[in-house]
């Protein structure tokens, strides 16, 4: 099979995997509204079998696989080894029997043909190489009908939680170039219009793209919020590579800029996605 993604491989099976299974529960708390929310919006049924694209530590696939129950099935699909190793060990110690996972690009994995009723994702659909051809490969998966929702994040200058994170750390950190429009990464699908070109050229159906917006507690204090962030996105591998004085100026810095946003709740930030829905048509 060709090699795809190779930088996202890469990239997610060395340094990026450990540092995002370290920062589960935070990671969980941040994204898990937001990925709820599109659960709400796919209507998972008892019995079904659904394709989790992006599993990650499995948190969304354990969600599922509650709502899908014991004649139900899961499937998580990650390329990261180190982050699977840490879902199959959660699934392991907490007895779920019905979830798999598999490490492997959706982009061009050999799933079996219509073998799915639903494909979901919370922020994993964004890294393809080629979206139009990755989006034909999973639909292949699904039955005539077949259901995909995921969440996706859109415009960067609405998501102040990395948006600003990143600008503080670009003062004191060589950060990674910001990705060109479109390129594999976070905010590839920050375009409404180019989601839908992809879905439509894909060959999917009844496409559904709603902007969902919401304010979202990262932190409890100001230290727990910067020192989480500190290891997201694009500062993460360089935060984790610089010297500990270098490490403790970004951290005071981020400390100093999240103060604006702090609430008797916690730093609490805007947090702006897409939930897009769409169906596989039965011809």
């Amino acid at each position: 099979m060709k090699i795809i993604n190779q930088e996202q491989k890469e990239f997610w099976n060395e340094k990026k995997g450990d540092i995002w299974v370290s920062l589960e529960h935070n990671i969980d708390k941040m994204l898990g509204p937001l990925g709820d929310q599109a659960i709400k919006i796919l209507k998972p049924k008892v019995g079904e079998k659904i394709l989790d694209i992006g599993c990650g530590t499995g948190s969304t696939s354990q969600t599922l696989s509650n709502l899908v129950g014991e004649s139900g099935l899961v499937t998580g699909i990650d390329i990261s080894k180190p982050i699977l190793n840490f879902a199959e060990k959660k699934k392991e110690s907490k007895k779920i029997k019905n979830i798999n996972f598999i490490q492997a690009d959706a982009q061009n994995h050999q799933f079996s043909n219509s073998n799915y009723d639903a494909i979901f994702s919370r922020f994993g659909v964004m890294f393809f190489e080629d979206p139009i051809a990755a989006f034909k490969n999973i639909k292949k998966s699904l039955v005539g009908n077949g259901r995909l929702t995921f969440v996706c994040w859109s415009n960067r200058e609405e998501n102040d939680w990395i948006n600003l994170s990143s600008n503080v750390a670009s003062q004191f950190l060589e950060l990674p170039p910001k990705a060109n429009p479109k390129d594999p990464g976070p905010f590839a699908f920050e375009d409404y219009f180019y989601i839908k070109e992809i879905l439509i050229k894909a060959g999917w159906s009844n496409i559904k793209i709603k902007a969902y917006k919401k304010k979202i507690i990262i932190g409890d204090t100001l230290d727990s919020a910067a020192d989480f962030l500190s290891r997201m996105g694009p500062m993460s591998v360089p935060f984790e590579n610089a010297n500990e004085q270098t490490k403790e100026k970004v951290v005071s810095a981020l400390k100093e800029c999240y103060s604006k946003y702090f609430t008797p709740r916690g730093v609490e930030f805007h947090f702006s996605s897409w939930i897009v829905s769409a169906l596989n048509p039965k011809d």
